[in-house]
This record gives C-alpha cells, sequence and structure tokens, in this order.
C-alpha cells in the first residue's frame, strides 16, 4: 500500500500557488496611472518668459493635486497646476484661463515660498489686472472644478496698457442750501488696485483742497456750481470727473397765528396762520392740530389747507385761515391751544425750525343753550318772543356778552351784535331751541371801539328783538 505524502507540505505548496495565481494576475490585469502634470507642485512651477509675451500653455488636471499648505483663495479645489513670471521692468499684466478652470489666482512671493504668498486677485473678481515690479516674482495658480476633474486646462498672459482709474465722488445731502456743510465721498474705483497717493477738490466757486478722502464745504449764496475730482494713483495714473451741483435754498416760515382770545361751546371761531417766503415761489401746506390734556407732546390732527405761496419780502405773509368749533371737552377743559406746521411741498426746508408754531391758549366758557327755565309772565300764561337781559352792561372792549332770551315757539334762533352802521360784528347759531328761557354767550369777531352797539334776537317767524349795550375801552 504506498502512503500518501505529509499533510503540511501540501497546504504550503497550495498558499504558494495561490499567491503565485494572484500576483500573476495583479501583473497581467492591473492598470497604470497617469503621472501627475509636470507643474503639479509649487516648486515645479513652469516659468513664463516676460519678453516672449503673450504666453499660453494647457496642462492635463486629471492626476493633479494640491500640496498641504497650499493657500485656496477664491474657489476650493483639490487639482492645481502652477505657473511663474520674474518681470525685467514694471509691466502690467492680465490672465485668463478655459478649459475645466474653476478659478485663476494671482500671488506675489515675499520670499518666504508657497507660505508667504500674498494673494491679488482671481478670476472670481473678473479678468486679472495687476502691476508686476521689476525684479518681483509672480504666481499663477489655475484650480480645477471640485473633485475628480479629468480633463485640461488653458492659460493665458498677456501685457495690457495700464488700467485707467474710474474717478466718481458722492455728496450729501443731495438737495443742498446755502445753509447746509456738504460732504463730499471720494468712490472712486482703481482696476489696478495700486491706491491713490492724491485727491484734489475744486468746489467750483474758487476754492479747493487737497485731502485723502472725504472733505466738506459751504457755498454761500444759491446757484450751479461745477464740482471737480483729479486723482492720482500711487504709480502715477491720473483721472477726473466733474460734476454740477445745484444750490438751492428753500425756505418757508410761520410768522404769525392769530386766535382769539376767548369762545364758548359750540361756537366757531376762525384761527389764521401766516406764512412768508422770501426766496421762491412754492406749494406750501399747513396743518392744524388740537392740543391734549396729558401731555406737551399730545396734538389731534385737525386738518390742513394748501395753497401757492409767492415769494415776497420779508414783512409780507400769506395767510391760511381754518375754523373751529369748539367742543365739550374744550370746554371741560376750559381752554385749547392748536400747533400750525407749514411743510413746501415737493422740497426740503432749508431751515425747519421755524416752521411750527404753538398758539396762545383761548379761554372758554360753557355759555350755551340751557334748558327752558320754567319762568313765566304775569301778564299772561304764554312765553313771549323776548330779548330779557345782556350783560354786562356796559362792557369792557372784547369782553363776552352773556344773553338771557325768551322764545314762545321752537324754532331755530340766532344773536348777533350789530354796530351803529348796522354791520354785523358778532354773531351766535343757537339751533334749533324748544319754548322757554334760554342762556346763551356771544363773543366778538374782533376787538370792538369803544361806542353804542345792538344785541339782536332772531328766529323765524317771529321777527327780531334788539336791545342796545355800551362798550367801554
Amino acid at each position: 500500500m504506498s502512503q500518501s505524502p505529509p499533510r503540511g507540505p501540501r497546504v504550503i505548496r497550495s498558499i504558494g500557488v495561490a499567491l503565485s495565481t494572484c500576483v500573476l494576475i495583479a501583473t497581467l490585469g492591473g492598470t497604470s496611472h497617469a503621472a501627475p502634470p509636470a507643474n503639479d507642485n509649487f516648486l515645479n512651477a513652469i516659468a513664463i518668459n516676460p519678453n516672449a509675451l503673450p504666453f499660453a500653455h494647457t496642462a492635463s488636471i486629471t492626476e493633479a493635486t494640491i500640496e498641504g499648505n497650499e493657500p485656496i483663495a477664491c474657489s476650493y479645489t483639490v487639482q492645481t497646476v502652477w505657473y511663474r513670471i520674474t518681470p525685467v521692468t514694471d509691466v502690467w499684466l492680465t490672465a485668463t484661463g478655459s478649459g475645466s478652470l474653476t478659478n485663476l489666482s494671482v500671488f506675489r512671493d515675499n520670499g518666504g515660498g508657497l507660505s508667504q504668498l500674498s494673494f491679488l486677485t482671481c478670476t472670481s473678481y473678473g479678468t486679472p489686472i495687476f502691476l508686476a515690479r521689476a525684479g518681483g516674482r509672480y504666481y499663477f495658480q489655475a484650480g480645477a472644478y471640485c473633485c475628480g476633474v479629468s480633463g485640461t486646462i488653458s492659460i493665458s498672459v498677456r501685457q495690457v496698457p495700464p488700467p485707467v482709474p474710474v474717478a466718481d465722488f458722492g455728496y450729501y445731502p443731495s438737495d443742498p442750501s446755502s445753509f447746509d456743510t456738504i460732504q463730499f465721498y471720494d468712490q472712486t474705483n482703481d482696476p489696478g488696485q495700486q491706491g491713490f497717493a492724491t485727491r484734489t477738490w475744486d468746489f467750483g466757486d474758487g476754492t479747493s483742497a487737497d485731502t485723502t478722502c472725504c472733505p466738506t464745504h459751504r457755498y454761500t449764496s444759491d446757484g450751479d456750481y461745477v464740482v471737480r475730482l483729479t486723482v492720482t494713483t500711487t504709480d502715477g495714473r491720473t483721472a477726473s470727473v466733474s460734476r454740477t451741483l445745484s444750490v438751492k435754498t428753500h425756505d418757508v416760515a410761520i410768522t404769525n397765528f392769530k386766535v382769539p382770545q376767548t369762545a364758548h361751546l359750540g361756537q366757531t371761531r376762525q384761527l389764521t396762520v401766516s406764512v412768508s417766503n422770501t426766496r421762491y415761489p412754492e406749494m406750501v401746506r399747513v396743518e392744524l392740530q388740537r392740543g391734549l390734556p396729558g401731555s406737551n407732546s399730545w396734538f389731534q390732527f385737525i386738518g390742513s389747507s394748501e395753497q401757492f405761496v409767492l415769494a415776497r419780502q420779508a414783512n409780507r405773509s400769506t395767510d391760511f385761515t381754518f375754523n373751529y368749533t369748539i367742543s365739550p371737552g374744550d370746554a371741560n377743559v376750559g381752554k385749547v391751544s392748536f400747533k400750525a406746521i407749514a411743510y413746501i411741498v415737493g422740497a426740503r426746508d432749508a431751515f425747519s425750525a421755524d416752521n411750527e408754531a404753538l398758539s396762545l391758549p383761548i379761554r372758554l366758557s360753557r355759555l350755551g343753550p340751557v334748558p327752558y327755565s320754567g319762568e313765566v309772565y304775569a301778564n299772561n300764561d304764554e312765553l313771549e318772543f323776548a330779548l330779557l337781559n345782556v350783560a354786562p352792561n356796559p362792557a369792557r372792549a372784547g369782553v363776552e356778552l352773556a344773553v338771557r332770551l325768551s322764545l314762545a315757539k321752537e324754532g331755530a334762533a340766532e344773536v348777533q351784535v350789530l354796530d351803529i352802521a348796522g354791520r354785523v360784528v358778532g354773531s351766535r347759531d343757537l339751533g334749533v331751541l324748544p319754548p322757554g328761557v334760554h342762556d346763551a354767550g356771544i363773543a366778538w369777531a374782533s376787538r370792538p371801539s369803544a361806542g353804542i352797539y345792538w344785541v339782536r334776537l332772531v328766529q323765524e317767524g317771529q321777527g327780531s328783538r334788539v336791545a342796545r349795550v355800551a362798550i367801554l375801552d
């Protein structure tokens, strides 16, 4: 009987055959990897001859990588290639890219290699344009889209003329007056990013300023002024811009606010706001507000009036009139004050401090129609249509008159004060009253002169009744 070979040697021989087979398969069936581009690393950046511009190059990005401390300035990538240029004279350069490029960034070498690069610009900001100084070393980093991109990247570097700065400025306020100190703002842009050495402002009125940024200026009179800004970059490029600035002073003021001294419940009185304007014809709106109890700052809007106000001499004004009826709330307080505010429509008032005015308080009384008192007269059992009393009599000029009257039937009634020539100088519409004795107050339209006046009671269908009153100085 034959004997089987030992078990251990057979196992070893099987493992060896398996390993040999794996190696053979890996050798025969494995794929080879392409080499990374020659300028994959910073130290292997392709040199660009500054005397042979324009420069163009296409590199495979498929196996490109990034280094451990490589800067990523504008957009993330894991595949980059590098180029460098060292100009012998100052030269303006621009760089563009295509293909699988996501960004082309420009750096300046400060002498410390990859970790000491200073970022200048990139294609995310538009087409890079920069000043390459003689003897300086500049690097272009071309990055692919993230991530694992296969394909190529092409870049082009060429010399360009020095870019012209774009001079511009703004100012505030946009509608300046001769009262304003105008703030100017330099808004100039340098596509070459070199910064500015000087700025010169000519304000168009014979004055100028040399400043680094933002001067202020005040014009002493209205007019159109040509403002010119001239800028010079640190490398000597210049630009200028001119703009016409219109100075126009709009200004109105409330110069008088006339209100009556006294009034009573239910009485309608006239308020007059006088507005002066010495510069330009203006459309002006005046608002009337009533003061409310509880705070000096509480006012209620009553109404507004708008009209054209001509430019006149300082002692002449335009009147805005308002009619106001005394309310029970006013009478409960015992006085009422008003605030007037003037606005220029369509323009900014250059001095608004005199556009508001507060009136003096109007003293109020609760005199007015009261229910029938029950009084009758001895001569008959019926009420008669009569003026029973006017007090005080005589009265001081301007003092409100208290009138007691009798009505024989219901109807609308009115009390008037007439001067010796028959002109109405004060009146009170009492409305529709029932039969009876009533008390009412009547105020003067304006302060009367001393003399004899007549108080007249009028009721539709009843005629009138008259009583005389004397007014003293």
